[in-house]
């Protein structure tokens, strides 16, 4: 379960199987709120992109269900703030120069 403290996203709870210590929180023209989590995952040209960060480690949690299409899921656990620092839009749609912003802020992160 993935809870958002501040920001665009505020209040918004979502189900991810990531939870990365930067995260793109996408907002359609109709309200609709996702995140991409995944590796490979893209905005839509209709979504506008905030940058949140993760607020606190990570933990995950296995859920269950019985009967058809049971099975069981794992999740991640987090809570993100909306992070100070924020890529331009051309930046926050590409994965690979999204890859390479998030790569520049662990390093100044780095004692």
């Amino acid at each position: 379960m993935i809870v958002f403290l501040d920001g665009p996203g505020k209040g918004r709870i979502t189900f991810l199987a990531r939870a990365p210590l930067f995260l793109r929180v996408v907002i359609d023209h109709d309200g609709t709120v996702d995140a991409l989590d995944q590796l490979t995952d893209e905005a839509k040209p209709t979504e506008t992109i905030h940058v949140y960060r993760r607020d606190g480690e990570p933990s995950s949690r296995i859920v269950c269900s019985r009967g058809r299409g049971g099975g069981c899921r794992q999740f991640a656990v987090a809570q993100y703030r909306l992070s100070e620092a924020q890529p331009d839009d051309a930046t926050a749609r590409d994965n690979l120069a999204w890859k390479a912003w998030v790569a520049v802020q662990y390093e100044k992160e780095e004692p």
